[in-house]
């Protein structure tokens, strides 16, 4: 070695859980795995996109979006430093879970007695026993949370978990521009353009609702 030569620097440390490490890979790198292609073209228009046809090259998505949305717009503390930046890296089936457990909030306490056919079926199909159970215990979120769609929306409760997922957008998890843009790619063009489901979200009710509905990701709390 050169004896007046500068040290050849090493990998930058990861700055944060190692837990974290593959969540943030795929959210900056592997968007292959998740983007939609519709949703990126309406994003930057068809034309611009270089992903036509109806058979989407990998490689392809992959420079598509990185050319539209730049990593280095991104930084790792944006989405490691709290709970609300943690969740941008959660794929769209988990956000589906947590966005039906925000629905549920207001009905907390008495979510396994409800006489609602259409309620108990969707809560039951979307979460576990052991979820509903901790809902249930979070009698204090009832009456300070309200739901806003009506009884009937249950019915289409696809519909009421994209009501959820939007909430916690417009309420709870006020992403800078750049994670925003990213994370909304893994739905489709006009899947959250529905109404919010509920009103009155704050990070504590966010909080109950991610252990409640996502209790196999410590890292978003390590």
């Amino acid at each position: 070695m050169n004896p007046g030569a500068e040290p050849t620097p090493g990998p930058r440390p990861w700055p944060g859980p190692e837990a974290l490490r593959g969540p943030v890979d795929r959210f900056f790198f592997g968007t292959e795995a998740w983007v939609m292609p519709a949703s990126l073209e309406r994003l930057i228009g068809r034309s611009d996109s270089g992903i036509e046809g109806a058979s989407v090259d990998p490689a392809a998505l992959r420079r598509a979006v990185a050319r539209a949305l730049p990593p280095r717009r991104l930084s790792a503390d944006m989405l490691t430093r709290d709970l609300r930046g943690r969740l941008a890296l959660l794929p769209r089936s988990d956000w589906q879970r947590l966005g039906l457990c925000l629905s549920v909030l207001p009905f907390c306490g008495h979510i396994l007695r409800s006489m609602d056919g259409h309620f108990r079926r969707a809560v039951r199909q979307g979460l576990d026993e052991a979820s509903l159970a901790s809902l249930d215990a979070q009698d204090l979120a009832g009456g300070r949370v309200e739901f806003l769609l009506g009884p009937g929306a249950w019915r289409t409760p696809e519909r009421v978990v994209a009501g959820g997922v939007r909430a916690a957008l417009e309420q709870a998890c006020l992403w800078p521009d750049p994670v925003r843009e990213r994370f909304l790619l893994q739905f489709g063009p006009d899947e959250l353009t529905l109404p919010p489901s509920v009103a009155g979200l704050n990070v504590q009710w966010l909080e109950i609702a991610c252990k409640a509905s996502l209790a196999d990701h410590p890292w978003l709390w390590s």
